[in-house]
């Protein structure tokens, strides 16, 4: 509530920072060699080095800072968690972040009051610091090599976690489930487009992938002394990471609810193979239009696209147990993937 912005917050965090303020003081001793020296081509190229890397050394020193000061300090965000019983909704972390906050500023533990800006970014340290890591050990030794003595207090929290999300999901499953109004009239984008194509260059038209497109069309421009068997590849890879850039965006930009109502979705469709998949399409897309996460009713091409996205981002990942880069590994959602990839199963031998 202090803090205008995260980016606010973000820069106040940094200039409160011990690798800040050595960056600035290394600026004394370079004005004072400026000053005394017969030669500015070395102090120019030292201060140019300083100028442009001591920046990105803060930013890393910062990170790493309030990594390990949060790994110190997991028994605590563990009893925090079993006390508050958060469940998988952000706005149940507010209490969690907020006492947190004031824990580690009064114990020294971090240098200001507000090392967690909101409830959201408290639940992403809980899943990042405990509840992904540990869920991929694979025994007890390995937990207890990585944790030591927090092991039944991360082991608790978690219970009590899961607890509440299986609440959640009981709750989400009935009494809040959805049922679209007038989807006989939907129509899915391939009935509208003509090519899949279309509707991608449609897409990486928006706000999202404008920087990325502009991108690419630089790339055209720089690449055209190559050969053309090379410019074609690099071109062709240009492309493809757009494409998977637009895929990851998609989840990216899904909350725990909209999941849930996803696999919800899967798991409660009445209809067996193509026809089913283009189903769950249908009410995806208007689910995410009128929930405001999508700007029109074309979140999913079609039933393929569909059923591609629940293999790649969910059942895939479920089964390697290996995170995607940035994105979640959604543990808390695994037995509900894991129905949901059943109920397909089943489906497909009917």
């Amino acid at each position: 509530d202090l803090f205008r912005s995260s980016f606010t917050w973000f820069c106040y965090e940094i200039y409160k920072s011990l690798a800040f303020r050595i960056w600035m003081l290394l600026w004394l001793p370079l004005s004072v060699w400026w000053k005394l020296s017969n030669n500015c081509i070395y102090p120019l190229i030292v201060s140019l080095l300083v100028l442009f890397l001591g920046p990105i050394f803060v930013l890393v020193i910062c990170g790493l800072s309030r990594k390990r000061s949060l790994s110190k300090q997991l028994i605590q965000f563990c009893k925090e968690v079993t006390e508050n019983t958060p469940s998988s909704d952000p706005h149940d972390w507010e209490v969690v972040a907020a006492n947190l906050n004031s824990y580690l500023y009064e114990n020294k533990a971090w240098n200001t009051r507000y090392f967690f800006f909101n409830a959201m970014g408290c639940q992403e340290a809980f899943r990042t610091t405990l509840l992904e890591p540990f869920s991929l050990k694979k025994d007890e030794a390995a937990k207890v090599k990585s944790f030591k003595d927090s092991v039944p207090y991360i082991e608790e929290a978690l219970g009590v976690y899961f607890t509440e999300v299986e609440k959640q999901w009981k709750l989400f499953n009935t009494e809040k489930s959805w049922s679209p109004v007038g989807l006989e009239d939907a129509k899915l984008p391939k009935e509208a487009y003509r090519f899949k194509l279309t509707w991608f260059l449609k897409r990486i038209s928006n706000i999202f992938m404008l920087i990325p497109f502009l991108n690419f069309l630089c790339c055209i421009y720089v690449s055209r002394g190559m050969c053309l068997l090379l410019r074609t590849l690099y071109l062709g890879w240009i492309l493809f990471m757009l494409v998977q850039g637009f895929q990851n965006i998609r989840v990216l930009i899904m909350s725990m609810e909209h999941k849930m109502q996803f696999l919800s979705t899967i798991i409660n469709e009445q209809e067996s193979g193509a026809n089913g998949w283009d189903e769950i399409a249908r009410k995806m897309n208007r689910y995410l239009f009128e929930k405001k996460v999508w700007k029109n009713e074309e979140f999913f091409f079609d039933g393929i696209d569909c059923e591609w996205f629940f293999s790649h981002f969910f059942y895939r990942v479920l089964s390697a147990k290996k995170s995607m880069r940035a994105l979640s590994l959604n543990v808390e959602l695994w037995p509900y993937i894991k129905e949901a990839q059943l109920s397909c199963s089943e489906e497909s031998l009917a």
